[in-house]
C-alpha cells in the first residue's frame, strides 16, 4: 500500500487593514452646566445688590453651600435658608479672616474696611520694626528706681562657685 503524500501549499494570509475602533467620546472635567445652588446664590446676590459676579465664578460645596471668591483675597460665603445667609470673609494683615454676616453691599464695604484697618494680634505675638520700636520707647514712661536702689545698699556679694 502506498501512501500517496499529499504537498499542500499555505498561502500567506492577506493583509488587510483592520478597522480602528470608533473613538468613544470622552467627558469634559469641567461641565457646562450650573448648579442649583449656583443659581441660589447668584440669585440671592443679586437681590441683596452685592457686586455682580457670573454664575459660574460661585464655587458650589457638598453640604449646599456656595462661594465667591474676589481677586483681592476676599471671600462671601452663601449659606442657603439661612438667617443671614451671607457671611464675608476678609483676611487682615495680621494673617487672620474676619468672618461677618452682611446682607447687603453697605455692609461688605463695611466688613472689608473693618479688616483692612484691623490692629489686633489675634493672639499672636507683635514684631515690631524699626520706626515703630523708636516711637514706642518715646512712649514709655520712666521707672522709679529709688526702692531698688535701697534695697540693693543690704544686699551682700555673692562668691563666685568653685569650678
Amino acid at each position: 500500500m502506498s501512501r500517496k503524500s499529499s504537498t499542500k501549499t499555505r498561502t500567506a494570509p492577506t493583509s488587510q487593514p483592520q478597522a480602528t475602533p470608533a473613538v468613544l467620546p470622552v467627558r469634559p472635567v469641567h461641565p457646562d452646566f450650573i448648579t442649583e445652588q449656583q443659581i441660589r446664590a447668584a440669585y440671592a446676590a443679586r437681590l441683596a445688590n452685592l457686586p455682580h459676579t457670573p454664575i459660574r465664578a460661585w464655587q458650589t460645596a457638598p453640604d449646599g453651600t456656595a462661594h465667591l471668591a474676589f481677586p483681592s483675597g476676599n471671600r462671601i460665603h452663601h449659606t442657603p435658608d439661612a438667617d443671614t445667609p451671607f457671611t464675608a470673609l476678609t483676611p487682615c494683615a495680621a494673617g487672620f479672616t474676619h468672618t461677618t454676616p452682611i446682607t447687603d453691599r453697605t455692609q461688605l464695604t463695611n466688613a472689608v474696611n473693618t479688616a483692612a484697618h484691623c490692629t489686633d494680634l489675634h493672639g499672636r505675638t507683635r514684631i515690631l520694626t524699626l520706626p515703630q520700636a523708636a516711637t514706642t520707647a518715646e512712649d514709655t514712661q520712666a521707672l522709679n528706681v529709688t526702692g531698688l536702689r535701697a534695697t540693693a545698699v543690704d544686699d551682700q556679694p555673692k562668691e563666685h562657685p568653685e569650678p
